[in-house]
């Protein structure tokens, strides 16, 4: 288990300075353009159009399920990185409150989410979507893979959607009585409130 989860952690880290260096050649200025050039439409898009493209942003999302019974409420602050337009590299703060005190958990998931938006001229109003696997780094050996996927409507400075995380943990733990607890956890999670860039 260890091996795959040491596997996937290169496989993303691969992807994201393959990505990332794929983006800087792609953005690099040219020097002494030759006679004739002309930009690409990339560098003609409205002001409000490039700032709702920023490479850095936060959010702050909540979500809830049930696990072994109880039930639980999470909360995430995340910081995203658009390594590429379609890739974003998101690393979030969580803390679980279950119903069970043994359940309740906090730690840091780290995903990348393959991603596709569609926004107006002014970069106002739009919809994306995305989809990706993640690792969540946790307390009480609660260390675990997860996939996610979700939806979000964008109206001004106001980013709402929701999403599904399903999460597989890597140790079988045990509970206060010594049962073996479940080893997979799904939820559900929603943007509670807006984002901002960076």
């Amino acid at each position: 288990m260890k091996t795959g989860m040491f596997r996937f952690i290169s496989v993303a880290i691969l992807l994201v300075v393959f990505s990332f260096q794929k983006s800087m050649a792609q953005t690099k200025p040219v020097k002494n353009p030759p006679a004739g050039f002309q930009k690409p439409p990339d560098f003609q898009r409205s002001p409000a159009a490039r700032q709702s493209e920023s490479t850095l942003s936060y959010d702050l999302s909540a979500g809830a399920g049930t696990y072994n019974g109880s039930s639980y409420n999470e909360f995430n602050l995340g910081l995203n990185w658009m390594v590429a337009d379609w890739l974003n590299w998101r690393n979030a703060l969580f803390t679980r409150l279950s119903s069970a005190s043994s359940d309740s958990i906090s730690g840091l998931d780290s995903s990348l989410r393959l991603q596709g938006s569609m926004l107006s001229d002014s970069g106002t109003f739009g919809m994306s979507g995305f989809i990706g696997p993640g690792v969540r780094f946790a307390t009480k050996d609660a260390n675990a893979a997860f996939a996610e996927a979700g939806l979000m409507f964008k109206v001004g400075g106001l980013h709402l959607g929701g999403g599904v995380k399903s999460v597989n943990y890597f140790k079988t733990r045990q509970d206060s009585s010594g049962a073996d607890l479940p080893k997979n956890d799904n939820q559900v999670f929603i943007i509670l409130s807006g984002s901002g860039n960076l």
